[in-house]
């Protein structure tokens, strides 16, 4: 994150819904389309994409403007946030395709920010269409002589839980490995549980970062995960996964 004004990379999508920013709240009752932005934020992220200093785009739904328009502004409640709002029909809430109006004006409001990143955003919203909540986010990764070891995590639509995987890929022929995924009480939570990556022959230790906050997700969660290498089990093909997600960057 940068305070001083640099460029951060994009992290998290919020939507909101009202008149303006002061007289509306969380958009409820979509989890859907909240769990698309989630994604959308986190592909980007790894694409590297930047939308300014600021770090989590708030889109305020409002019946205020026209169907469709974007409007971007200046206005955020710190320096890591800023509205565009989004044109809705005065019936959105009630609307049967409400969600699908709420992604497709996502990517409307990321094309106004970032016009010159177009083929950018229409490739981050046709995967994350694609796959839904079996799209993976590369969290952490380390490369020993034997084991490319990758830690990446899912985005489900609450409240369904998001997972936490831990996977081996064998350097010398290839063969994709996978631990029994571990569900998360939040979706972000493989940021706190992913601090170091422990590898021996016969091991996998995951330690959690030493922050308060990520030791509380890790009791949250049973502790440090300590996996054995016999119980990682084949898999066909290694899932489709974004390149790394920087929380703070």
């Amino acid at each position: 994150m940068t305070k001083d004004g640099r460029p951060s990379l994009l992290n998290d999508i919020r939507y909101f819904y009202g008149i303006d920013r002061r007289h509306s709240g969380y958009l409820k009752d979509h989890e859907d389309a909240v769990a698309f932005g989630r994604r959308i934020a986190w592909f980007l992220n790894g694409e590297g994409l930047s939308l300014g200093a600021y770090t989590a785009l708030y889109l305020l739904l409002t019946p205020s403007l026209e169907p469709g328009a974007i409007q971007i502004t200046d206005d955020g409640g710190d320096w890591w946030q800023r509205y565009t709002n989004i044109g809705v029909p005065s019936d959105f809430l009630t609307m049967a395709n409400a969600s699908e109006l709420v992604m497709r004006g996502t990517v409307a409001a990321l094309k106004a920010i970032r016009p010159d990143l177009t083929s950018v955003v229409d490739h981050a919203d046709a995967i994350v269409r694609s796959h839904r909540e079996n799209f993976r986010f590369l969290i952490k990764a380390k490369q020993t002589r034997r084991f490319l070891v990758e830690i990446s995590s899912t985005i489900s639509d609450w409240p369904q839980p998001s997972y936490m995987f831990v996977s081996l890929t064998d350097r010398s022929d290839g063969a994709y490995f996978e631990a029994a995924p571990a569900p998360l009480q939040f979706y972000s939570d493989a940021f706190d549980l992913a601090g170091k990556i422990k590898v021996s022959d016969a091991s996998i230790k995951i330690l959690s970062h030493q922050s308060l906050g990520a030791q509380l997700t890790a009791l949250r969660h049973g502790g440090d995960f300590d996996m054995q290498v016999c119980e990682f089990l084949p898999k066909v093909a290694k899932p489709i996964m974004s390149k790394i997600i920087r929380r703070r960057a």
